[in-house]
């Protein structure tokens, strides 16, 4: 199964940290944290990687290849124009069979991503309960709302999930979209996005204090 991993953004709220590298690729205890983010998931035995990547898609590129070095297989889609999470995943269709794991370069969980693959047949997100805010809502092991502008939902997305690739049926065939406010918004409105429930157990370099807290505890 491949495991889509969604880098291609500016890292804007970074600052100085993202000029002319992208954010996945900062430098943590040695080694880029994008290569943390994989050898999570090459951990539980999901080795192929296509790697979504468009601001300084170079780095990367020159950084892992094929994977080869690194005990996995990688394939990279690459964004001429910004195109949204949506956008980049419906270019990056030919790479990922029928099924895929998706997540995100920013975001770190040590997690049995081959049990969770196993035991979602069909659609599923992982999410968590809020701290201060959340997108989801949950009822009998469905997500029954997603709302990525809502503030009050009692759970909030963990960042994976894994997916049925005819969903990219439901963007748009061409332009900018956002996968997560289609198509999880969607599946959740027909009852199809199973849930699962998980802890807050990660790392995630999103904003500079969350790099912070990151870093402190991967160089620990």
């Amino acid at each position: 199964m491949i495991v889509a991993i969604l880098c291609g953004g500016f890292g804007t709220r970074l600052g100085e940290l993202t000029r002319g590298v992208p954010k996945p690729m900062i430098a943590i205890g040695g080694r880029p944290y994008l290569e943390r983010v994989i050898e999570a998931f090459a951990e539980r035995g999901l080795r192929s990687f296509v790697l979504l990547a468009g601001y300084r898609a170079d780095v990367i590129e020159r950084h892992f290849g094929d994977g080869a070095r690194f005990g996995v297989e990688i394939a990279m889609q690459i964004e001429r124009e910004p195109l949204g999470t949506g956008g980049a995943l419906r270019e990056a269709r030919g790479f990922l069979g029928e099924r895929f794991v998706l997540t995100y370069g920013d975001v770190l969980r040590r997690f049995d991503y081959d049990r969770f693959v196993q035991e979602h047949r069909g659609n599923a997100l992982a999410v968590y309960p809020r701290i201060d805010v959340g997108n989801a809502d949950v009822d009998d092991a469905r997500i029954v709302r997603y709302d990525k502008r809502a503030k009050e939902l009692p759970y909030i997305d963990a960042g994976f999930s894994v997916m049925q690739t005819a969903t990219l049926d439901l963007l748009p065939r061409e332009g900018a979209c956002s996968f997560e406010e289609i198509v999880y918004a969607t599946l959740a409105e027909r009852g199809e996005l199973e849930a699962e429930i998980v802890d807050r157990d990660f790392c995630d370099i999103g904003t500079p204090e969350e790099l912070a807290k990151t870093r402190a505890r991967l160089e620990a």
